[in-house]
């Protein structure tokens, strides 16, 4: 049976410091050698990363670098029957570079960290989980919003190193809109192309 958590939610920390594409690839992608339409250019390829990176994005993953707080109302409880000492915290952005802290609010009160945590399938293409040190188990927490703060830090690392087939499903995207700018105006740019999808589909962390 699965540990319960009573509420989550996402934080961006640290954006990331550069875009997945470029405009110098998007202009030639697109192939165009002017600039009259930069600044539109541009918003196209923001609306394409938004749509597919980070906590709301369709792909469920972090593309380039970025640093984000999972905020817990508690550390999750063990189901009726469930023999097992402590239940795992998935870290819900792939791929995950690091775990970098792990704090909560005690009963009484004060700011704690936990140090001796350990963290499994980091740098993974699959999402990585904590779990306490060996033989611990999860402290328990005050009741309140926001009572378990995880910092976690995930992405491929930079621009370059993300897959290429997400870098081309965004170039499709940009492409198809630049070309359509009736989806623009029809406010239909949410709906990604069926090649970008299907490009982007093997890439996709399914979250419940």
């Amino acid at each position: 049976m699965l540990g319960l958590v009573t509420g989550h939610a996402l934080r961006l920390v640290t954006a990331p410091s550069e875009a997945a594409v470029s405009l110098v690839e998007a202009k030639r992608h697109t192939r165009i050698d002017h600039s009259d339409d930069d600044e539109y250019i541009q918003s196209l390829v923001d609306t394409a990363i938004a749509l597919i990176d980070g906590a709301d994005g369709w792909l469920g993953r972090a593309l380039v670098t970025q640093t984000w707080d999972h905020l817990l109302d508690a550390f999750p409880r063990r189901c009726a029957g469930d023999m097992r000492r402590y239940l795992p915290i998935i870290i819900p952005l792939a791929p995950t570079i690091t775990v970098d802290t792990v704090a909560y609010t005690a009963q009484d009160g004060t700011d704690t960290s936990i140090s001796d945590f350990r963290t499994f399938n980091a740098t993974s293409s699959q999402p990585a989980y904590i779990i306490p040190a060996i033989d611990g188990c999860w402290p328990v927490a005050k009741c309140e919003p926001e009572a378990v703060r995880i910092r976690f830090t995930a992405g491929f690392g930079n621009a370059a190193k993300v897959p290429a087939a997400i870098k081309h499903a965004i170039l499709l995207m940009v492409g198809h809109w630049y070309e359509n700018r009736e989806d623009v105006v029809s406010g239909s740019m949410t709906k990604m192309p069926l090649a970008s999808e299907s490009l982007l589909m093997p890439f996709r962390n399914w979250r419940g």
